[in-house]
């Protein structure tokens, strides 16, 4: 209702609105010997934009910010893919996590693409490919007589490494 009553022309836009409140939990589950608190300070951000285009530039932003904010605190930190539960939404979703040996999520990490996301997020390669059978790309034949490591396919086909892994992702 807010942003319907004062934003009335695209003119106005982007906006973005912050919600900081206290929200609460309601589970029973102890971690690492501790039982979690029930009450808890959150900050919610929503971005109002003229264009998809706009979007990407507004959560590029926001993606930014917190990155240089963990940065300066010192923080080993992962920005990982995240279910956008009943907000929803059209694109990704991050979360920030802070990297330690015991906690309360678990993310899944690829080492060689950089893939990170929280384990309830996270999807396989072959999930991937399900879920857009119509971007699988079409598979040929290719002769490589010799070629016998991935060094030596990427120097047959002359091609770096990374792009064949960004097609797969």
């Amino acid at each position: 209702m807010l942003v319907k009553n004062e934003i009335n022309s695209y003119r106005r836009l982007p906006v973005t609105l912050y919600q900081i409140q206290t929200k609460f939990r309601d589970e029973r589950r102890p971690r690492s010997g501790l039982l979690r608190g029930r009450e808890f300070l959150m900050k919610d951000a929503y971005s109002f934009d003229a264009s998809w285009e706009g979007l990407d530039r507004s959560y590029r932003a926001m993606y930014d910010a917190y990155h240089r904010i963990f940065e300066r605190c010192g923080l080993t930190f992962r920005a990982v893919e995240a279910d956008a539960g009943s907000i929803g939404g059209e694109g990704g979703t991050h979360e920030f996590m802070a990297l330690a040996d015991i906690g309360e999520d678990t993310i899944a990490v690829c080492s060689h693409c950089g893939y990170a996301a929280n384990v309830e997020k996270a999807t396989s390669m072959e999930d991937r490919f399900k879920s857009s059978e119509s971007e699988i790309p079409v598979y040929e034949k290719i002769h490589t007589p010799g070629v016998q490591t991935i060094e030596q396919l990427t120097q047959h086909l002359q091609i770096r490494a990374i792009d064949v892994m960004k097609t797969l992702i």
